[in-house]
């Protein structure tokens, strides 16, 4: 009940405090910045450090009371030393400096960055006339002053001006109160750091950021108060200051609401209501003040936080690839602002700011469901077909191809090539076969390079037609001969013509017809009255030459001529080799011809015009006005009454008239079409010569204007020109010394093939007989009979080869006496079908083992991952025991820290309080009153005070001696109290622990026999997949590679077996130190819970002491 109630009290602040850090800045308590830290504050001045030293203070009106101050040993009654100002010190502390010492200072120096908040001053003597706060923020390199402080400003500070600041380096003087009741003494000085900055229009985060950092205060005297002259000796000029409070908290920037102890800080009896040094940072920042971004939170720059923006440091994206990232400025100015992190050591073959890309020789795995890890793999390049060291689209995984070569991982031939290997540069070398008779698409196998030929195309390069078919030339394959079958003498007609052999007395293509009898080739005419020779250049014919009939010349594509003798339009260089020009000749002739046919039309239409005569001549135009007069006669006299016979006869007369004008002109003047067209051809070349005119105009200008505005324009545009007329002549150069060497060459060549042609040179008997000696060399019959096994005498000559190469006898299964290498291939060809039959058989149960393989890794995986699982869950289980554990003996040493501490042991406190019981003190009124009447007879009698002080001199001691143990008494009396009220609250937090340990350690006994089962189910599970994959192995035979990998999993499933073992047993030793724990922490829970009643009274007592001695005066 006691925890749930502590929860419900603490979880709303917690929620509020989480809420107002996620709306905007947020700040963590403020508390005395001092406790725990005097020994970082110093004096400039300090009496009695080196001996006694003795100060008088006004008493009364006219007298004075004179103390002494010695500061040498640190704890005496009259010490006044510098950490005394800290408001644990008590009232009756205070620090002092020396007499009439000046300026003085006190200066904090820390040992990190906090944030101040307030300065608060009590004085003990006379408060200064003059005095400044300043503070660093650099651990002292340079100081910035906070206020000036005086009783008059305009005296002590006269540059200085006073009011409210206006901006962060405006620094005022502000004066000082004045003394409550008029009392010389006493006094208090408070400063808000934040009211300084009440003129200056900034939000608050602002104000703290420019105002509250520091790393070292100091306070300086700057003038003392002025000292009233009384009697024989003024009192004593000095500065004291009770207490000094520095309300601050750490310095967070915004980012935190609670601070942390730094780690390994030793703990203390001001370590609870200490400020402490570290934050708890939020806003995903980190550092001890919350001064960077936490790490993986890089994507924005760092700030502070703002009032109604938290800033908040963004998580970088690494896409999964990466768990550190740093900020780069020039990522963020470039995305305007927008993200600025960049990802460390992408892993996964990833890099890129965000590890968004692959690396080289990576790309992005495409397949759905693909684990992170996988995310870029290899590049699949073929090394044959692949550029060297060009990596693949890190994208798609294209492979950079070589020229001949295509596929996404560039392992297949373009088609029309073939042979894909390493050494050749572009892939692949083009299928070696003929362009008509194998396929347009494929030419060839990619692998094999064998030619893929069209229907009826037969051989290695599909450039014949198969027996008794022709028309190769076609690109669609060959047709059939289709001779007739009784008049043709044979059924296999000529490739190329298609003609077939006839019998005599047929003719036409297929010898269906009855024909005529014909000249020979090469001449026309009638067989019977006489033949005569074609007029051809039989180089430029073909077939029979000329036509059987008219003897015209029939001649091969791409030329013409009635001879054959010339080159056709469209076919270039010189005859008798016409080739066909280049494809863009075919786009401009048709223009070209269309042009050609327009001028010969504009030539034939002016031609016979008269000289001089035009549309403007005034002959032409009487004579034309003239026909139309006469035509309107006609028309005038058709179109009335009846006419008579002398009307008739002038319209005869006008008519003849108008035919003789009408034969006078021309009859092939253009049309009115071609009249039109001839006005829009002049009026584009009107429009041409206009644009020429303004081009010329604008360059004129242009070169005007930079001739006469600026001589050096002028030259550097005629050095332009020079030099691209120097390029221009230089090309001209090359291109005529070039035509000058095709012309020697072509020279040279039509040289040599007179030479060849006519027969009659000086090489033509060496020709033929070296034509003769390649015809019978090599004798091929030894290769021969080595590939055909065969033993054939007769020789084989490019020549002549007589007789079949291999007879089919040789074909047939010889056994193991074959010779040949042609019947060993076919041997080794059956034999290799049938291993690939024994290889497909064996394929098919590799398949088999495949999937069960597949199976028992799946089941192996499941174990493993249930075996992992597990073992998070122990290890978990196993963290928080250990953390419950931890927790627990620190409470128990907390415990006996406080039992075995002499300055809270119990029979310390009572020694302590029976010495105070025997202090003697007047306890009636009547006894102090006596006293009272005899010190004043003696001071009446007695004129000298000195005198009566030297008298009184020991009861003033005892005195003070007594007041002082009173006081010693009294605060080790508080401090117990504080000090049992911390026990009962650690024995208070130790039964929760207890409490809570309990239930962990029930919790984790629960999961370790759900584990325990799960693990026994797992391990069921696992022996049944084992006794199956052991059987499976028993009946399997030897499986290669297959079998190797089985034998893997096997060795890995033994393996997690035996994990699996020690890890049961490892839960049962760890079971029975949960039991032995438990036991344990009961007993400690009894333990503890009899030192809470013994405490408990301990503390009840003290504190009847404590009222006792608050009562005693």
């Amino acid at each position: 009940m006691r925890p749930l109630l502590l929860l419900c009290l603490v979880w709303p602040s917690f929620l509020c405090a989480q809420q107002a850090c996620s709306r905007g800045a947020c700040y963590p308590p403020v508390g005395d910045l001092l406790i725990g830290r005097t020994r970082f504050l110093r004096a400039s001045s300090t009496c009695g450090l080196t001996k006694p030293e003795t100060y008088c203070t006004q008493y009364g009106e006219w007298q004075m009371k004179c103390c002494k101050c010695d500061s040498r040993l640190p704890h005496s009654y009259n010490s006044h030393r510098v950490e005394n100002v800290v408001s644990s010190s008590g009232p009756m502390r205070w620090w002092q400096s020396q007499n009439d010492v000046n300026p003085v200072s006190l200066q904090l120096d820390l040992d990190r960055r906090f944030q101040l908040q307030d300065i608060l001053m009590d004085f003990k003597g006379p408060m200064p006339a003059g005095m400044l706060i300043e503070r660093s923020s650099d651990f002292g390199n340079t100081w910035q002053v906070y206020q000036y402080l005086a009783a008059d400003c305009a005296s002590a500070f006269p540059r200085v001006r006073q009011g409210q600041p206006q901006s962060w380096q405006d620094v005022r003087c502000q004066s000082l109160p004045q003394r409550p009741n008029g009392r010389p003494e006493g006094g208090k000085v408070q400063l808000h750091i934040m009211d300084l900055a009440s003129g200056i229009p900034a939000t608050q985060s602002q104000k703290i950021r420019e105002l509250g950092e520091i790393t070292n205060l100091r306070v300086n005297f700057t003038r003392l108060a002025p000292v009233p002259q009384r009697g024989y000796h003024p009192p004593s000029a000095y500065y004291a200051v009770s207490q000094l409070r520095l309300q601050g908290r750490c310095l967070c920037h915004g980012h935190a609401d609670r601070c942390a102890p730094q780690p390994g800080a030793p703990a203390g009896p001001s370590t609870t209501v200490q400020v402490h040094d570290v934050c708890v940072c939020q806003h995903n920042t980190a550092g001890p003040n919350c001064e960077r971004c936490a790490p993986f939170y890089n994507n924005q720059p760092w700030r502070p936080a703002d009032d109604q923006d938290p800033h908040e440091c963004q998580r970088c994206d690494c896409n999964g690839h990466s768990e550190t990232c740093h900020f780069d400025p020039a990522v963020f100015a470039a995305s305007q602002g927008a993200h600025g992190g960049v990802c460390d050591n992408c892993r996964d073959h990833t890099e890129g700011k965000n590890c968004e890309r692959c690396q080289l020789h990576y790309f992005r795995n495409r397949r759905p469901g693909a684990p992170i890890q996988e995310t870029c793999i290899p590049c699949e390049c073929d090394p044959d077909g692949a550029v060297p060291g060009v990596p693949c689209d890190p994208v798609t995984g294209q492979c950079v191809c070589k020229e001949h070569v295509q596929g996404e991982r560039c392992d297949l031939c373009k088609p029309g090539f073939t042979g894909l290997t390493y050494a050749n540069p572009q892939g692949c070398h083009r299928c070696d076969c003929n362009i008509l008779g194998s396929r347009r698409d494929l030419p060839c196998d990619e692998e094999t390079g064998q030619c893929l030929c069209l229907p009826h195309v037969v051989g290695p390069k599909c450039d014949q037609c198969a027996p008794y078919h022709w028309k190769l030339a076609s690109g669609r394959g060959c047709e059939p001969c289709a001779c007739d079958p009784h008049n043709a003498l044979s059924p296999q007609c000529n490739q190329f013509t298609g003609q077939c052999p006839c019998r005599e007395g047929f003719g036409g293509l297929t010898c269906n017809a009855a024909a005529l009898r014909q000249c020979p080739d090469r001449t026309y005419g009638d067989a019977g009255s006489g033949c005569r020779a074609c007029d051809c250049d039989f180089r430029g014919t073909e077939g029979p030459g000329c036509d059987k009939a008219s003897g015209r010349c029939l001649c091969r594509p791409g030329l013409t001529g009635p001879r054959c003798d010339q080159c056709q339009r469209g076919y270039c260089d010189r005859y008798p080799v016409c080739v066909a020009c280049h494809p863009c000749f075919q786009n401009y002739d048709a223009d070209l011809r269309g042009r050609a046919l327009r001028l010969s039309s504009l030539r034939n239409a002016t031609a016979s015009l008269w000289p001089g005569l035009g549309l403007e001549d005034p002959g032409l135009t009487s004579r034309i006005v003239d026909a139309r007069s006469k035509m309107e006669q006609i028309q005038a006299i058709l179109s009335s009454a009846p006419a008579t016979e002398q009307e008739l006869s002038q319209v005869a007369n006008a008519i003849f008239s108008i035919r003789r004008t009408l034969q006078g002109l021309q009859p092939d003047l253009p049309v009115e079409e071609e009249t039109l067209s001839l006005q829009g051809d002049l009026k584009n070349l009107d429009r041409s010569f206009q644009h020429l005119l303004m081009t010329y105009q604008s360059k004129k200008e242009h070169f005007e204007r930079l001739s006469g505005a600026n001589p050096s324009g002028a030259f550097q545009v005629l050095t332009a020109a020079y030099q691209r007329s120097s390029r221009a002549a230089q090309q001209v150069s090359d291109g005529s010394r070039r035509l000058f060497q095709l012309r020697d060459s072509r020279r040279e060549a039509e040289r040599l093939e007179g030479q060849l042609g006519g027969g009659a040179g000086v090489g033509g008997p060496q020709l033929v007989a070296l034509r003769l000696e390649m015809a019978s060399l090599p004798d091929l019959t030894p290769t021969i009979n080595k590939l055909c096994g065969g033993s054939r005498q007769t020789a084989c000559t490019p020549g002549a080869c007589p007789g079949e190469l291999c007879p089919r006898d040789n074909g047939t299964a010889c056994g193991s006496h074959c010779r040949g290498a042609l019947p060993r291939a076919d041997g080794a060809f059956r034999m290799a079908g049938q291993v690939a039959e024994q290889l497909q058989r064996f394929n098919a149960q590799l398949q088999q083992t495949r999937e069960m393989i597949r199976a028992t890794e799946k089941a192996a995986l499941k174990v493993q991952s249930d075996a992992q699982r597990l073992e998070t869950q122990v290890s978990t289980s196993r963290s928080q025991m250990e953390e419950d554990v931890r927790r627990m003996r620190f409470l128990i040493q907390q415990v006996r820290d406080f039992l075995s501490d002499p300055d809270t042991d119990a029979a310390t406190i009572q020694e302590v309080s029976e010495a105070v019981l025997a202090l003697w003190l007047p306890t009636d009124s009547a006894t102090v009153l006596r006293k009272m009447n005899e010190i004043q007879a003696i001071a009446a009698r007695l004129p000298n005070v000195d005198l009566v002080l030297s008298q009184t001199k020991q009861d003033v001691a005892r005195a003070r001696s007594l007041q002082a143990a009173a006081e010693q008494a009294r605060s080790r009396a508080h401090a117990a109290e504080g000090q049992v009220e911390d026990v009962v609250g650690n024995l208070r937090q130790g039964t929760v622990a207890l409490q809570e340990a309990q239930d962990t350690m029930q919790g984790t006994s629960r999961s370790l026999r759900l584990i325990q089962e799960r693990v026994a189910e797992g391990f069921e599970r696992m022996k049944q997949k084992y006794a199956e994959l052991k059987d499976q192995l028993g009946r399997s035979p030897m499986l290669g590679d297959q079998g190797s990998r089985i034998l893997s999993v096997k060795t890995e499933a033994e393996e997690l077996f035996g994990e699996t073992m020690e890890m049961m047993d490892r839960m049962k030793d760890m079971e029975s130190e949960l039991l032995r724990g438990s036991q344990a922490i009961q007993l400690r829970s009894a333990d503890l819970t009899g030192l809470e009643k013994h405490v408990e009274q301990i503390r009840d007592y003290i504190n009847e002491r404590v009222l006792y001695y608050a009562t005693c005066k």
